[in-house]
């Protein structure tokens, strides 16, 4: 089963995480929000004004560290298939979850049974990045650069790349 996620995060250099989201191909959800005003501080101004302004918009679960994080996720992974397809799009959401893993004890369980798959060194024609673009379309709060909202545009994404690599 794939799994799409999508992090926000502080900065991109020293980059903490801020929220993750996931969608699974079964439509299974999980938003986490990280309620840390020391990493809200550290954030730059976009992320203040376009990621935290967000928070509460969809409803979420709310921690305060990286460990509880990787518990929660480890925890819904557990209620998904074991084969699990992990699909991102850019390399600090990947390493972003896998710190959270590693921080909560889990990444040495999981990391036999998931896989890690970056959409980006696929489902990159101009199709398959129009269908990420239009789920936006329309979309206010929440929108663009909320987890789990770009979790599900990234889905679209990976979809309309299978659609062309089947009609092909």
């Amino acid at each position: 089963m794939n799994v799409y996620f999508d992090t926000e995060f502080t900065q991109f250099r020293d980059a903490r995480l801020l929220s993750i989201g996931f969608v699974s191909d079964d439509d299974r959800e999980l938003c986490i929000e990280v309620h840390d005003h020391q990493r809200w501080r550290e954030a730059n101004d976009f992320c203040k004004s376009a990621v935290i302004a967000q928070f509460g918009s969809i409803p979420a679960l709310r921690v305060s560290t990286d460990r509880e994080v990787g518990n929660l996720v480890a925890d819904w992974f557990s209620t998904l298939s074991e084969d699990l397809t992990l699909a991102y799009d850019y390399k600090t959401d990947w390493r972003l979850l896998e710190s959270c893993l590693l921080a909560s004890g889990h990444w040495p369980a999981l990391s036999a049974s998931v896989r890690a798959m970056n959409v980006a060194d696929y489902a990159n024609s101009d199709a398959c990045l129009a269908a990420q673009e239009s789920y936006f379309e329309g979309l206010s709060l929440p929108g663009r650069h909320h987890a789990l909202v770009d979790a599900r545009a990234l889905r679209a994404r990976w979809q309309k790349y299978l659609e062309q690599t089947r009609g092909a």
